[in-house]
């Protein structure tokens, strides 16, 4: 597709959107989930799994507030992101070490995703799409508050977790 408008741009990088959301939803995040060990973690996922669930459904109201019939745009970014995740799996065993490098492609997503929805934001807004500004404001929100509890977690409970368990190794 060629861009040659703002409109455009602004209904390619939903398509994008909506291709993560997606695949968080289908692969990303119940890999992610499966692969943690630490249950503060695990409970975090899970509920960002619902959240990423209620983008999708955003999403496709967005799509449909522009007149726009709701598709993705492959998002290889992603692709490649959840890619890592699952290599960390893979590579690391279950462990507080794991649980820290997953938290780490976690927050490699949320700021992907932060990103992307600031920008749809902005277009929006531009673009006179009122309700399309709600919701994506919304969803934003929750990509922030998301990555900061990933953070949190990171800092009062796997990463401490992590450094002791490599000294006493």
């Amino acid at each position: 597709m060629k861009i040659e408008s703002l409109r455009d741009l602004f209904e390619f990088k939903l398509r994008c959107a909506y291709d993560i959301e997606k695949k968080l939803v289908k692969e990303g995040l119940p890999g992610m989930i499966k692969g943690s060990s630490t249950p503060e973690l695990r409970q975090a996922l899970e509920q960002h799994l619902e959240e990423t669930r209620s983008h999708v459904s955003r999403l496709e109201q967005v799509f449909s507030a522009i007149g726009t019939k709701a598709e993705t745009e492959d998002d290889d970014v992603i692709d490649e992101m959840t890619s890592t995740a699952e290599d960390i799996i893979d590579d690391i065993d279950a462990s507080p070490l794991r649980d820290a490098a997953l938290i780490v492609a976690g927050n490699d997503v949320e700021h992907h995703e932060m990103a992307i929805y600031g920008s749809l934001v902005a277009f929006a807004q531009q673009l006179g799409f009122r309700d399309a500004v709600s919701l994506l404001q919304r969803t934003l929100e929750e990509e922030k508050a998301a990555d900061a509890k990933l953070t949190a977690i990171a800092e009062t409970t796997v990463n401490p977790a992590a450094a002791n368990e490599r000294q006493a190794a």
